[in-house]
C-alpha cells in the first residue's frame, strides 16, 4: 500500500489555443503500488478521431490491468497503442506523439516517442528531460543549430519517429530514477515548449507556490504573444512529489538470512547459465544486426526506402542492445536518411512541391554525410520537385500578368508551363496550364473583338458627329443670314439699337463658322447703325433743350403773376388791419369814460392784442414769402 504512505499531487491544463478543437489529451491513474501518467499530442488533422485520446486510453487501460514499471511491459503497452492507430485508419493516417511516466512512489521511469516532453526537476534544476525525435534535435546535437532557435525552427515538427508511423516506432526508455521529497516532473506538449523555454519554465517552478500556480504562470507565458504568434493546442501536467514512499525497517532473522542467501546461490547459478545464454544471444544478435545492415544496404540500392528504414531500425535496436556505438550511429544515419527520403516522396506525391524540395535538399545533405548513399535517386527526385515548382511558378507568373491585363505574356507563360509539364509527364500541371491558356486565349479574342467593336463604334460616332456638325453649320449660317436681314429691316426703319443687337448676333455666328468676309461686312453695318443712333440722340437732345427753355419761360411768367397777387393781398390785409385798429381805438376811448377802473387792464389787453396781431402779420408775411419761394422753385 505504497500510495497511502506517499504524497503525489498532480494537476494539469489542456486547451485548444487558437485551433478549432483541442487534439491533445492527458490521463493518469494512481494505484496502490504504481502510478502511470500519459500525455499525447495528435499529429494528424482528422476531425472525426482524436488520436491522442485513443493512445492515452489504450495505455492507461493496459496499465490498469497489469500495473508495472518493467521496460518491456510499458513498451508493449505503447506499441499496442501504436497498432490501434494503425488498425483504425480506414483511409486515414492517424499519428500521435506520446510521453509516459511510471512510478512506484519511490522511483521514476519515463518513455516517449515524438516530440512530447518530460522534465524531471529537483531544486530548481532540470535533472533530466526527453529529447525530441526530430530533424531539429539532430541539427542541435550536431552543433548546426543554436539552442535558442530550436523552439521556433521550421523542422521542429519534422519527426522521424512517432506512433502511427510506417513500421515500428522508436521508443526511448529511461533508467529508473530515484525520487526525493520535493521533486517534480512535468509532461508537456509542443504547444507549451514552443512558447515557454526551459529557463522560463524553471523560473516559474522556482517562483511558484503550488502546482496550480505553475499551471497559471505557464499559461500566461504561452498566451502572452497570442496577438503576434499562432498558438497551437497546449497541455501541461505537473506532479509534485511531496513525500516518497519509505519501506519500514524490520529486525533481521536467521530465517531471513537463509531466505536471502539461498536465492543468491540460486541466482549465481542462474546467472552463470544466463551469461552463457547471453553470450549466445549476443552472437545471434550480431549476426542478425549484420544481416539487417546488409538488407538495408540492398534495399537502399534498390530505392526501397520503406524497407530500408525498417531494416536499419532493427539493426539500430540490436546495435543499441549490444552497445555497438559505431554500428548504432551508422544504422541510425541510414534509417534517418531513408525516412527523410520517404517524407520527401510523400510530400511530392501529395503535391506539396515546395516542402518536397526542402526535404530532398535535407536528404541530399544527409546522403553526402553517409557517402552519397541514394544520391542519384535524391538528385532525380529533387529535379522533379524543382521542375514542378517551376511549372507552378510559371502558372503563377501568368496569372499575375493576366491580372495586369497582359494576356499575350500570360499565354506565353501558360504555354511554357504546359510544355514543361508534357516533358515531365505531369498531367495535372499540363491540364491546369492548358485550361488557363485556353481561358486566356478566349479572353484575348474577346478583348480583340471588343476593341474592334469599340473602334467601329467610334468611327460611326465620328461620322454621325461630322454630319450633325455640318447640318448645325448650315442651320447656323441660315440663322445668321436671318438675323442680318432682320437687322437691315430695323435699321431701315430707324430702330438702330435693335438693329445693332441682331447684327451682333449674326456677327458672332459668322465668326463661329469662320466666315471672316461676312464678319467684316456686318461690322460696317454695325458702325453705320451706331452713326444713325448718335444722330438720333443729338436731334432728341436739341429738341429736349428747346422744350425745357420754353417751360422755364412759362414758369417765370406764372411766378411773376403770383408775386403780384401776393403784393395785392398784403396791401388789402394791411388796410383791413389799420381800419380794425381805428375802430378798436374808438371803442376803447368810449369805454374809458365808462370803465375807468378797467383802463389799465384794457390797455394791457390792447397791448397784448397788438403784439398778437403783429405776430400774425409777421407769420402771414413769412408764409406768403415761403409760398412765393416754393412757386419760384416749382417754376424753375
Amino acid at each position: 500500500m505504497r500510495r497511502i504512505n506517499s504524497e503525489f499531487q498532480t494537476l494539469h491544463i489542456s486547451e485548444e489555443g487558437q485551433k478549432l478543437s483541442n487534439r491533445d489529451y492527458f490521463g493518469f491513474v494512481e494505484m496502490d503500488d504504481f502510478a502511470c501518467y500519459v500525455l499525447a499530442d495528435s499529429l494528424d488533422e482528422e476531425p472525426s478521431v482524436n488520436s491522442a485520446q485513443l493512445v492515452v486510453d489504450s495505455i492507461i487501460r493496459d496499465f490498469t490491468e497489469v500495473p508495472t514499471m518493467r521496460k518491456r511491459a510499458i513498451k508493449k503497452y505503447i506499441i499496442r497503442a501504436h497498432k490501434e492507430l494503425m488498425d483504425q485508419r480506414e483511409g486515414m493516417h492517424l499519428k500521435a506523439s506520446v510521453v509516459v511516466a511510471v512510478t512506484d512512489y519511490r522511483k521514476l521511469r519515463y518513455y516517449h516517442a515524438g516530440n512530447s516532453r518530460l522534465y524531471w526537476i529537483r531544486n530548481a534544476r532540470i535533472m533530466e528531460q526527453t529529447k525530441d525525435q526530430s530533424l531539429t534535435q539532430n541539427l542541435l546535437e550536431n552543433g548546426e543549430l543554436p539552442l535558442d532557435e530550436a523552439a521556433a525552427h521550421e523542422e521542429r515538427n519534422n519527426l522521424y519517429s512517432f506512433l502511427g508511423e510506417r513500421g515500428t516506432p522508436q521508443i526511448e526508455i529511461s533508467h529508473k530514477k530515484k525520487l526525493e521529497n520535493g521533486d517534480m516532473f512535468a509532461l508537456l506538449t509542443r504547444g507549451v515548449w514552443e512558447q515557454c523555454n526551459e529557463q522560463e519554465f524553471l523560473q516559474i517552478t522556482n517562483d511558484a507556490k503550488d502546482p496550480k500556480d505553475i499551471l497559471d504562470q505557464t499559461e500566461d507565458v504561452v498566451l502572452k504573444e497570442q496577438e503576434n504568434r499562432k498558438i497551437d493546442n497546449y497541455s501541461l501536467a505537473v506532479t509534485f512529489v511531496n513525500k516518497v514512499y519509505q519501506s519500514p525497517k524490520k529486525p533481521v532473522s536467521i530465517k531471513k538470512i537463509l531466505m536471502i542467501a539461498l536465492p543468491i546461490l540460486i541466482t549465481a547459478t542462474i546467472m552463470g547459465v544466463a551469461l552463457y545464454i547471453r553470450y549466445r544471444n549476443i552472437c545471434t544478435k550480431k549476426e542478425n544486426m549484420a544481416q539487417y545492415m546488409e538488407s538495408g544496404e540492398k534495399y537502399l540500392s534498390l530505392n526501397n526506402y520503406q524497407k530500408a528504414a525498417e531494416e536499419y531500425h532493427e539493426a539500430k535496436k540490436l546495435a543499441g542492445s549490444l552497445k555497438c556505438a559505431k554500428e548504432q550511429d551508422e544504422s541510425d544515419q541510414y534509417a534517418k536518411l531513408a525516412e527523410q527520403i520517404l517524407l520527401a516522396d510523400e510530400a511530392l506525391s501529395a503535391g506539396e512541391y515546395k516542402k518536397a524540395q526542402e526535404l530532398y535538399l535535407a536528404a541530399r545533405k544527409m546522403s553526402v554525410e553517409t557517402g552519397n548513399t541514394g544520391l542519384p535517386y535524391i538528385e532525380e527526385q529533387l529535379d522533379r520537385a524543382l521542375s514542378h515548382v517551376k511549372i507552378f511558378d510559371l502558372i503563377a507568373q501568368g496569372e499575375r500578368k493576366e491580372e495586369y491585363g497582359n494576356l499575350e505574356g500570360a499565354i506565353a507563360l501558360y504555354k511554357e508551363a504546359k510544355d514543361k509539364s508534357a516533358d515531365l509527364y505531369f498531367s495535372e500541371g499540363k491540364a491546369e496550364a492548358l485550361r488557363l491558356q485556353m481561358e486566356a486565349e478566349e479572353a484575348l479574342d474577346q478583348k480583340k473583338m471588343e476593341e474592334e467593336a469599340r473602334l467601329q463604334e467610334q468611327i460611326n460616332e465620328e461620322v454621325a458627329s461630322i454630319a450633325v456638325e455640318n447640318e448645325q453649320k448650315s442651320n447656323d449660317q441660315q440663322n445668321a443670314m436671318d438675323m442680318e436681314n432682320q437687322g437691315n429691316t430695323l435699321m431701315a426703319d430707324g430702330f438702330f439699337e435693335e438693329a445693332i443687337t441682331f447684327y451682333r448676333t449674326a456677327q458672332a455666328i459668322y465668326k463661329k463658322l469662320g466666315m471672316d468676309d461676312m464678319v467684316e461686312g456686318i461690322e460696317q453695318k454695325i458702325v453705320a447703325a451706331y452713326a444713325g443712333k448718335e444722330a438720333d440722340e443729338e436731334a432728341a437732345e436739341q429738341e429736349k433743350e428747346s422744350k425745357e427753355k420754353e417751360e422755364k419761360e412759362a414758369a417765370r411768367d406764372v411766378l411773376r403773376q403770383e408775386e403780384a397777387m401776393e403784393e395785392a393781398v398784403k396791401e388789402a390785409v394791411k388796410e383791413a388791419m389799420e381800419k380794425e385798429k381805428e375802430e378798436s381805438k374808438e371803442k376803447e376811448e368810449s369805454k374809458e369814460k365808462e370803465e375807468s377802473k378797467e383802463e389799465e387792464s384794457k390797455e394791457k389787453e390792447e397791448s397784448k392784442e397788438k403784439e398778437e396781431s403783429k405776430e400774425k402779420e409777421e407769420s402771414k408775411e413769412k408764409e406768403e414769402s415761403e409760398e412765393s419761394k416754393q412757386k419760384e422753385t416749382s417754376t424753375e
